[in-house]
């Protein structure tokens, strides 16, 4: 017993001396992320997201089997009603440890409900305009509005990603509403998302990042495309990949790099038939292009091994 209290007392000497904190101990008998995959985490994790779109296919079939028979106010309620209350128990999860893990497919039902939820709320009480984009761009603010407010109390990623999922589907309705067409808008969006991307590659929630790069990078190639075909500037194409590869580099970013590879390929097929198609015939320009794409791939191959150690 005595050794026992000697123990305990030095135990105490060491935390009183080096200020460890009461979290900092728990973490010593806190599984690790490895233990907890190889006891059974990484199924557990695999079964709550099967078990989550188990749940909410089930409300679909279920509400499209019964949506003749229901009246106004039973409509919204077991649309827009079941998401709300996804999205609250969502929140409740995360409040207790053993069901944090259930929180993210409680919020993707939520993020699915919510929205049709509110277009059947305003298809049921609100005057029919017949304004679509409207309505849409009303019901991505709320919702962009509602993710970002939950984000900032809690720091959930899912949260964060359905957040910039719905502020740029707000975007979209709104550059249409100002009659802001292709490419104008799309680049806008575009510019802005790989903007975004990079700055949440620089936060704990990058995991998102490779998602919102790739389609931020996509939509840059194509509204790029969109303004410099069939004109003098074509040939600024190759900078928008090389552009796109740069960053790649600069962001860590795989996603970017084979998007900006793609795009490369892409822009020099059509500048391959718009303008050598007839000068050495097309078979001859097909082979020189195959050996194009050889070495431009053999480039991207060793610039992602470059990169791979920090990959976004």
């Amino acid at each position: 017993m005595t050794n026992r209290n000697q123990a305990l007392g030095e135990i105490r000497s060491l935390i009183e001396t080096h200020h460890i904190s009461q979290a900092e101990i728990l973490t010593l008998f806190t599984p690790s992320a490895n233990e907890e995959s190889g006891s059974g985490g990484l199924l557990q994790r695999v079964m709550i997201y099967i078990g989550g779109a188990f749940i909410f296919m089930g409300l679909c079939v279920y509400i499209g089997m019964i949506w003749d028979d229901l009246d106004p106010l039973s409509r919204v309620i077991i649309s827009l009603g079941s998401g709300f209350v996804s999205f609250i128990l969502g929140l409740f999860c995360l409040g207790d440890q053993r069901y944090t893990k259930a929180a993210t497919p409680l919020f993707l039902i939520a993020a699915g409900l919510q929205p049709l939820g509110l277009f059947v709320f305003m298809d049921e009480y609100l005057p029919h305009t017949g304004d679509v984009v409207k309505a849409a761009s009303v019901v991505f603010a709320f919702m962009t509005i509602q993710q970002a407010v939950a984000f900032i109390a809690t720091q959930r990623t899912s949260l964060l990603f359905f957040g910039l999922f719905y502020f740029y589907s707000f975007l979209f309705t709104l550059l249409n509403l100002c009659e802001i067409d292709a490419p104008e808008g799309p680049m806008a969006i575009a510019l802005t998302g790989l903007m975004v991307s990079w700055g949440i590659a620089q936060t704990q929630h990058k995991s998102i990042a490779p998602f919102y790069f790739f389609w931020a990078s996509l939509l840059t190639a194509a509204a790029s495309f969109d303004f410099l075909k069939d004109t003098s500037l074509d040939v600024l194409l190759v900078g928008v990949s090389a552009g796109l590869i740069y960053l790649s580099v600069v962001a860590a970013s795989r996603t970017v790099l084979t998007v900006g590879v793609l795009s490369l390929l892409a822009f020099l097929g059509y500048f391959t038939e718009e303008y050598f198609s007839d000068m050495v015939g097309w078979p001859i320009a097909m082979i020189v292009m195959g050996f194009i794409m050889i070495g431009v791939s053999v480039f991207a191959v060793k610039l992602g091994k470059k990169i791979a150690t920090h990959d976004v």
